[in-house]
């Protein structure tokens, strides 16, 4: 258990690698957020959301 303990980064080790880790959150979560604005955009709602159901339309034959 010592071994696992000694082994996890102390506050100084994440306080200089502040940098690293702000680059790692940001390179995933802004290609995250484009790719659902684009989905968002051409699609017209989102990934979770259903379809909307258009409304149907009957011809007079």
């Amino acid at each position: 258990m010592e071994q696992i303990l000694s082994r996890l980064p102390d506050s100084d080790a994440l306080h200089r690698r502040r940098g690293a880790i702000a680059g790692f959150v940001s390179g995933v979560a802004v290609p995250l957020m484009l790719a659902g604005l684009i989905i968002v955009s051409f699609r017209g709602y989102g990934i979770t959301e259903s379809a909307p159901i258009p409304e149907q339309v009957y011809t007079n034959f």
